[in-house]
């Protein structure tokens, strides 16, 4: 009898355990030596056969942490790719400038002058930031049918109020230089560009920059640029720069800049040359403004720019004083350039201010074109006054030179602009280039650029 409940028992625990458990096939061997026993009757077996074996528990997943996550996106600045935390950008974009060109004046110098279509510029650059303090810049530019380094330098920003950057960068010189060619309202830079471009423009370096808001204040010290010496100097030289801004307005319908600019190149060689020359345009190689000077030991400059925007209308000036100074007891000359010039949008847009580095930035049409929604972009006129006077009096070489440009822009959006500039050079003195036919040349000569550009 009590085996016979033992029996009992022992089935109804594994009825139990069977209809809580999974049947596996092992199980199924047990049901059926149940039912052979009678343990189990067939209603019991067939419901017990039926149940289905549910699977196995399955280890979840571990959620992908947040810092391994990357964000990347496609717009109106290129390619942007961006850690979740922040600590890693990456940049990658480029401009593309196609220009037409052409001269008409004098019979000889506009024969002279090349005409036609050109790739002016062709960059692409990669930017961006490592672990949160620091930047990185390389852009290369394809133009003239060869690769030329722009800018290849790294920046530490970790220093409160205070940025450092070595590498092949701009020097801290006048605000025109500054500004990129994307943003400049003409096609080719002012008469003060002769005086700085020469000596001031990209080198490799040291940079100091403290900024804030509406102020900036930026000293560099150089050696040469990236491209190495052809005339078999073996120490390149250095340069110095620094520049000081302030804008006492600054809002986004109004802007008051002031700067004060100045550096010093010195020279290895006791017979070093400098060039100062202009083109009517980049591809024309008709220089106006061609002086040489040589046994040159030093260059310096001393430079005020001031700049006033409200709502569509803005002017800007800059004045620039150089000396140079010389070997062998050659004559010290003086130098000097300046540009005055004025915009006004004629859709209503602000020109953008950027007060942490002095410096307009491209201008942003409210809509953009569209031909379908009946939008045009934005139209910008503008006019500039330019003079250099590269010692023209006091050196046998020196020339003076005055321009007019007046220039018509339409942004169809904020990567894509058409360009269209008119220069008038005038006064004309001094150089050789004036003289084919024994006189200076007092008429001037009329230059025409049309640029298609794209950005990103």
């Amino acid at each position: 009898m009590l085996t016979n409940k033992t029996a009992k028992a022992l089935a109804l625990g594994t009825l139990t355990a069977l209809s809580s458990v999974t049947a596996q096939a092992d199980d199924q061997q047990l049901l059926d030596t149940l039912f052979k026993n009678g343990t189990i009757n067939k209603a019991q077996y067939k419901e017990l056969s039926k149940q289905e074996v549910p699977a196995q528990a399955v280890p979840e997943k571990k959620a992908a942490s947040n810092s391994d996550a990357v964000k990347v996106s496609v717009g109106e600045q290129g390619l942007k790719v961006e850690s979740a935390d922040k600590q890693f950008k990456f940049q990658f974009g480029g401009r593309l400038q196609i220009d037409a060109n052409g001269d008409v004046g004098d019979a000889k110098l506009s024969y002279g002058a090349t005409e036609g279509v050109e790739i002016h510029r062709a960059r692409m650059y990669m930017k961006g930031v490592v672990w949160g303090d620091y930047k990185y810049m390389v852009e290369v530019d394809f133009a003239d049918n060869h690769v030329a380094i722009k800018d290849a330098f790294l920046t530490y920003k970790g220093f409160k109020g205070l940025e450092v950057t070595v590498g092949n960068q701009k020097q801290p010189i006048s605000m025109e230089l500054q500004e990129s060619s994307n943003d400049i309202m003409f096609t080719e830079r002012s008469t003060v560009n002769v005086l700085t471009a020469p000596a001031f423009d990209r080198a490799i370096g040291l940079h100091f920059k403290s900024s804030d808001k509406d102020w900036s204040a930026q000293i560099g010290f150089y050696g040469d640029s990236i491209s190495p010496e052809k005339n078999g100097n073996v120490d390149e030289g250095w340069s110095v720069a620094s520049r000081l801004t302030y804008a006492p307005i600054n809002t986004k319908a109004q802007v008051l800049h002031l700067g004060v600019y100045g550096g010093y190149k010195g020279f290895s060689s006791a017979n070093s040359t400098i060039k100062f020359a202009s083109e009517t345009s980049h591809m024309s190689n008709l220089k106006l403004t061609n002086v040489r000077v040589d046994n040159v030991n030093g260059i310096g400059i001393a430079a005020m720019e001031a700049a006033y925007m409200s709502g569509p209308f803005s002017v800007q000036s800059e004045y620039a004083h150089e000396w140079v100074t010389r070997n062998s007891g050659e004559k010290d000359l003086d130098l000097n350039a300046v540009y005055v010039q004025a915009s006004w949008v004629l859709t209503g847009e602000s020109r953008r201010y950027k007060g942490s580095d002095g410096e307009f930035k491209y201008l942003k049409p409210k809509q953009n074109f569209s031909w379908k929604n009946g939008t045009w972009g934005a139209f910008e006129l503008a006019t500039r006054y330019g003079l250099s006077d590269i010692a023209y009096g006091s050196y046998v070489g020196g020339t003076r030179e005055q321009d007019i440009t007046a220039a018509l822009n339409w942004y169809l959006n904020n990567n894509v602009r058409l360009m269209a500039d008119y220069r008038y050079a005038f006064d004309l003195a001094g150089s050789n280039i004036t003289k084919l036919d024994g006189s200076d040349l007092t008429h001037g000569i009329h230059s025409f650029t049309f640029r298609t550009q794209f950005k990103l």
